[in-house]
């Protein structure tokens, strides 16, 4: 297989986990709202299911998503920028990781337990360094459309974090979460499949 096409398939399989997991099991969580409700209230103490969500979902799930961070790096420019914004962007699945061990408190307050407070850690390093990094890339050289739409998803991840952080808005906080979480995935998916990908020399 070429490393573009191997690229495509992580990618879209790191994008479905990271999209469809979460509507699988939030349909298993009673009164559950993806509107009201962080991802990671799947995984919480007391969840239904949330041995298997952190271990078999949030796990796995991290790890693709830092597959596929690392492996955009052989089909786009080379560049310094690109690639330390792709290192960055991995930190989003290393927020799930972090969310398999470290699962929040129920509810995942803003406030808790240590454990709480460690977990909301880990999640803030991976929303925010996916923002700056796709930033950095949208910066290093990348076609028109691939990096001007990883500068604006790097905006809307950034918006979104203020957004989830906001007491005023926890009413939406899940929608905003996954707002952040499709645009970080979206553009992976749109940088594997642009032509500038598929133009790609491999070594």
């Amino acid at each position: 297989m070429s490393r573009l096409r191997s690229t495509r398939l992580i990618v879209s399989v790191a994008a479905l986990a990271t999209i469809a997991a979460p509507f699988v099991f939030g349909a298993m969580f009673p009164g559950y709202s993806h509107v009201r409700d962080y991802i990671s209230e799947l995984g919480a103490a007391g969840a239904p299911d949330a041995s298997a969500v952190n271990l078999f979902t949030f796990l796995p799930t991290g790890l693709l998503f830092i597959a596929a961070a690392f492996s955009l790096k052989g089909v786009l420019p080379r560049h310094r920028a690109v690639t330390a914004g792709l290192a960055l962007i991995s930190l989003a699945g290393g927020s799930y990781i972090g969310a398999a061990f470290v699962p929040c408190d129920a509810g995942c307050p803003a406030t808790g337990s240590g454990q709480q407070v460690l977990h909301n850690l880990i999640g803030l390093a991976g929303y925010l360094g996916a923002g700056l990094g796709l930033g950095l890339v949208g910066a290093g050289g990348s076609s028109r459309t691939v990096g001007r739409f990883a500068i604006a998803a790097g905006v809307v991840v950034i918006a979104g974090l203020v957004v989830m952080g906001a007491p005023e808005a926890e009413p939406w906080r899940g929608l905003a979460q996954r707002i952040v979480e499709c645009a970080i995935v979206g553009w992976m998916v749109l940088a594997a499949f642009s032509s500038e990908a598929a133009d790609a020399r491999t070594p």
